[in-house]
């Protein structure tokens, strides 16, 4: 019999002295790095008279990167000290009859030969997550291990001491699940190590498929999972992925800090972050709209023609029509015409000349290298017509790099229209839309702006990652899409879901289309852990969802509180119905109609207009439907909820998505008819 309280004191006491040992080391490699740097200060003027400073600099950048080690290796520790382990499986191997106590934590503690703690990456801790009591394995490499689980044991650690613990048959306690779900929410996205789900994990671990595309209805935790994939890729991958070899795209930058601390809190360093918006304003050096505005547009004035010009712009058929013109209509409009270069000159006037026929240029363009985005022609042509300056010595190698670069330039001037914006307006025009100049790219836009641009000049900037998360999938068009793949030729797992698009409605159909157009496995996430249960059916029944499961977690129905004064009630909701929540979202339907609610309930209560990432430390924070997308709060109030504000298919996916980030409580408030959208529901007048 293992005396838990016993052993819990034995290991903080091997955290703290692994703790003390690495400020050991880092003290070292700090001295070591301030010597290396001063010498080579010193010696900089001797080594830089024709001696390779490579080496010098070799050292130096191995002891910072040895630095970078140790503080990583410090924050694992600290959050070890907090929490060493969360749970224990006793296994019992199939063999040779061997019990093995394994406990499970965010990372491994070894101490003399002796495994006090597995990381929760580790082969051996995927039994925890995915078998109960019995039969269970797991497999290292190609052998599997098999045998029987005698004891699955849940801890609640808390500042290095044991709070409490239970032992269960469960893959994860429904006792202790509803006591997570029931926390009020965080300001930052919390890791959920300690309760992922075996539908989770299958996700997290997967070794079969590179690439996966995870529809997940709202709350099933998607975003989280992609994270802790991201950390289960850097615990397997460790020798050649890093941090800073995995890039997100998130919807925006409150996004962004929002899941900012999930992967310190699981020990490692946070990923390279990015909007597709950000992408597209850095190659085209133009402003992009963002999706909370052009949102507000389709919100307030939802004209059928705009919404037409959405759904077009939203499908493959737009992609192919694109594709088909650049490739098409406009590629054939490049005119050679004859080059001639005079290489030498005799003193009677008989000039050498190196000539390139119209002809020529034209049967490379358009039959050698048809294949190729006109980019690539362009500097195929250009590279091979240098060469035979280089071939008659004219020109050394490199001299060479040069005349690449100035023939790219000669061979541009046959095309008669190149730049972007005019290309984009002829083929616009063509679809039957008239564009409007403006100093921004129109959101819908951004990705036909890029694809125009990467077809005829390429990509400028490099964007290399080792392995992609895309999150809101939804958001995203077929030419956005079309974008990444181009971009970025890595793995990635791509998440979202298709019932919170408020825009436009997308089909089962185009998901399926989406994951061959990516070579992703589809993968599905059915079960919703956010929000209680009749919050969650609520929302489900509006836009009629099907098969979709709920974690049995009750709470008090959705409450629709019909009154004349509604700044005065949503106060009176605040004070006296949610006293005990930490974090409440009143999410209007679009930013001019947020604007106007806070600017009116400031003078009564403290509240803040969401618009940037440090805003969503608030506890009452007044928002849109789009900025609060994908974010969580203890409860939530959707005001100005009546027939005439909430009455098309818009408005209501603008009422779902905005029902879906309650925890806790929804309340609805109106001064005439409640929407359509929420019969069922009680009505209180006041």
């Amino acid at each position: 019999m293992i005396n838990e309280k016993a052993r819990l004191k034995q290991v903080i006491e091997i955290i703290n002295k692994k703790i003390k040992e690495n400020k050991e080391k880092t003290k070292s490699y700090q001295e070591k790095l301030k010597s290396g740097i001063k010498e080579q200060a010193y010696n900089y003027s001797e080594l830089s008279r024709g001696e390779d400073l490579s080496n010098s600099f070799n050292e130096l950048a191995i002891l910072e990167e040895g630095m970078d080690e140790q503080k990583l290796e410090e924050q694992r520790l600290k959050l070890q000290l907090n929490s060493p382990y969360f749970a224990r499986i006793d296994f019992l191997t199939e063999n040779n009859k061997v019990l093995q106590h394994i406990y499970i934590g965010i990372g491994s503690i070894l101490d003399n030969k002796t495994l006090y703690a597995v990381d929760w990456r580790a082969p051996v801790a995927s039994m925890y997550y995915d078998y109960n009591l019995g039969a269970a394995s797991y497999k290292i490499d190609d052998i599997v291990y098999r045998g029987n689980i005698e004891l699955k044991r849940q801890y609640k650690i808390e500042n290095g001491k044991l709070i409490s613990f239970f032992d269960t048959d469960l893959t994860i306690n429904d006792d202790i699940l509803q006591e997570i779900l029931s926390n009020n929410v965080s300001v930052k996205m919390k890791q959920i190590v300690s309760s992922i789900q075996k539908e989770q994990n299958a996700i997290v671990r997967n070794d079969t498929n590179e690439n996966m595309l995870v529809q997940g209805i709202a709350g099933s935790g998607k975003t989280s999972i992609a994270l802790h994939r991201a950390a289960y890729l850097l615990y397997k991958h460790r020798k050649t992925i890093k941090s800073e070899d995995i890039t997100i795209i998130s919807p925006n930058n409150i996004f962004s800090s929002y899941i900012s601390e999930v992967l310190p809190q699981l020990g490692e360093n946070n990923l390279v972050e990015t909007t597709f918006a950000q992408i597209v304003k850095i190659e085209l050096k133009k402003s992009v709209e963002s999706r909370e505005n052009m949102l507000d547009e389709i919100a307030t004035t939802p004209t059928q023609d705009k919404l037409n010009e959405i759904s077009y712009k939203s499908s493959y058929e737009y992609l192919d029509d694109l594709l088909r013109f650049l490739k098409g209509p406009f590629v054939e409009t490049f005119s050679p015409q004859n080059l001639s270069y005079v290489v030498n000159e005799t003193l009677d006037g008989e000039k050498e000349t190196i000539d390139f026929p119209a002809e020529q240029t034209k049967e490379l363009f358009f039959k050698t290298f048809k294949g190729y985005d006109l980019y690539e022609r362009i500097n195929k042509i250009a590279w091979q017509y240098a060469k035979y300056f280089t071939e008659r010595r004219h020109y050394t190698k490199e001299q060479n790099r040069g005349l690449i670069e100035r023939f790219k330039k000669v061979l541009y001037r046959f095309l008669p229209i190149r730049d972007v914006d005019k290309v984009f307006e002829i083929f616009m025009a063509r679809e039957g839309y008239e564009c409007k100049s403006t100093k921004s790219i129109n959101y819908m836009d951004k990705g036909t702006w890029l694809l125009i641009k990467h077809y005829i000049y390429g990509i400028d900037h490099e964007h290399s990652a080792k392995y992609l998360i895309i999150d809101e999938m939804q958001d995203f068009t077929p030419v956005d899409i079309y974008m990444f793949k181009k971009i970025w030729t890595c793995p990635m797992i791509v998440v979202g879901d298709v019932f919170q698009c408020i825009e436009k409605n997308v089909t089962d159909e185009y998901l399926n289309i989406t994951a061959d157009f990516l070579g992703c496995k589809l993968l599905k996430l059915n079960k919703t852990y956010r929000s209680t249960k009749e919050i969650a059916k609520f929302a489900s029944d509006m836009v009629g969802l099907k098969d979709i499961e709920f974690v049995n977690r009750s709470g008090e129905e959705p409450k629709i509180i019909k009154t004349q004064n509604q700044i005065d009630e949503i106060k009176e909701i605040i004070e006296n119905q949610c006293q005990n929540h930490e974090h409440i979202a009143i999410i209007c339907k679009c930013q001019k109609e947020a604007h106007a609610l806070q600017s009116q309930l400031k003078s009564v209560m403290d509240c803040k207009l969401l618009v940037n990432p440090e805003d969503y430390d608030n506890r009452v924070l007044v928002t849109s439907c789009a900025t609060a997308k994908g974010i969580e709060f203890d409860a939530v109030i959707i005001p100005n909820c009546d027939t005439l504000n909430y009455k098309n298919a818009v408005d209501k996916n603008i009422i779902y998505v905005s029902s879906t980030r309650a925890l806790h409580k929804l309340f609805f408030t109106c001064s005439n008819t409640p929407s359509v959208f929420l019969k069922g529901l009680k009505i209180e007048e006041k």
